[in-house]
């Protein structure tokens, strides 16, 4: 099916954490975790960001304690001209040209640079909004949201996407059929599927991006190492101290098992964070 759609991934900046964190048994050897972000072109409703990976602002909402904490933490790295919008530059992309910017969930290291794109429509799950903006300073920062990442402006540019028709099973056409997970046509024309990721972060999505002999499924955080799907391999218990839902973080990362297992052969997996997925993009020409 010609599509005309196309993608490059981006790494916009990485964090660090000991190894056995993501992959037990691994060790304390300190490990980068790339934040990923991608670009996709579509032929009619232009240039769409999935996340924005880390920004300068960053840094500075993680200044003074307790939010000091979160960069403690997550030590991270993001030198001059990684930030996404310096890197599409050296492409001749403006950042007006964003028209829309999925935003996969509200952790500091996929929306810092929200600010770079103020003429983006905004798409993100409500849940994660709610969270955003309801919950008190220290019980975000527990779960890894700093309400300063999102411009004052954000909330009249948002689109909340909570309605899930379609199953991915369907679209890929499994041989098991329905997998449980669903997803929205974003654009109508079967180019592009919100689906819903939940269990990491509230409301948290990924995107399914039919290309012309494949697909890309873009992960978010559902998972952070491919190992995760391929090999069966669990992160630390430690780890899951993050999660919104442990139990629905099991359950979504397992349905996502069962998609890998069927699809490998026609669907790109692409956690945010993935050092080899992202060696591997690379060597196809899809990353900046």
């Amino acid at each position: 099916m010609p599509t005309g759609v196309s993608i490059r991934w981006f790494e916009s900046g990485h964090c660090v954490h000991p190894g056995f964190m993501v992959k037990p048994g691994s060790g304390f050897a300190p490990r980068q975790f790339p934040a990923g972000v991608a670009l996709v072109d579509h032929p009619t409703h232009g240039k769409l960001l999935f996340d924005t990976g880390y920004h300068a602002h960053f840094a500075e909402s993680t200044r003074h304690f307790p939010e000091r904490f979160y960069a403690l933490v997550t030590p991270h790295t993001l030198h001059k001209g990684d930030s996404a919008k310096e890197q599409m530059a050296d492409l001749g992309i403006a950042a007006d040209d964003i028209e829309h910017l999925v935003l996969s969930h509200f952790h500091g290291d996929h929306v810092a640079g929200v600010c770079d794109y103020e003429r983006a429509k905004l798409y993100c799950g409500p849940a994660g909004y709610d969270f955003l903006t309801h919950k008190n300073r220290l019980q975000r920062l527990q779960k890894g949201y700093l309400k300063e990442l999102i411009p004052d402006d954000a909330k009249t540019r948002l689109n909340f996407v909570d309605q899930f028709e379609l199953d991915v099973g369907d679209i890929l056409q499994l041989p098991t059929g329905k997998l449980g997970l669903t997803a929205t046509d974003l654009f109508g024309d079967e180019t592009l599927y919100l689906v819903s990721l939940p269990g990491h972060a509230a409301g948290q999505l990924g995107m399914l991006v039919r290309l012309q002999n494949e697909f890309i499924f873009l992960l978010a955080d559902a998972c952070w190492l491919i190992d995760n799907l391929r090999d069966g391999v669990n992160q630390h218990w430690l780890a899951n101290i993050l999660c919104d839902d442990r139990r629905v973080y099991v359950d979504t990362l397992n349905k996502l098992r069962q998609c890998y297992q069927q699809a490998a052969d026609r669907v790109v997996f692409v956690p945010s964070h993935c050092q080899e997925t992202s060696q591997m993009l690379l060597q196809r020409g899809w990353m900046n």
